[in-house]
């Protein structure tokens, strides 16, 4: 891939560490599905999802693909199984 601009490297990282988030997120919602905590844990998610595609959306098309590639299928999933984001 060719150079990728300061900010892009900054908001590629910020994309990866919220992800990490969604992964936690998302074991504890499967642990405790119908816990006090699982409401507040779905909202966070959703916010991390509009976050992530906000930071996507400002990168250059190339890593924009790249990106969208390596998250296509936890996105999916998440759709499948918590449903659109509100």
């Amino acid at each position: 891939m060719t150079n990728i601009n300061p900010s892009d490297q900054v908001r590629s990282r910020t994309v990866k560490n919220y992800i990490k988030l969604i992964y936690e997120h998302l074991e504890a919602m499967q642990r405790d599905s119908h816990g006090l905590e699982y409401d507040p844990w779905k909202k966070e998610v959703d916010f991390l999802w509009k976050r992530i595609f906000s930071l996507i959306n400002l990168m250059n098309p190339i890593l924009q693909k790249t990106i969208l590639d390596s998250i296509r299928e936890l996105w999916t999933s998440y759709l499948t199984h918590y449903g659109i984001m509100r």
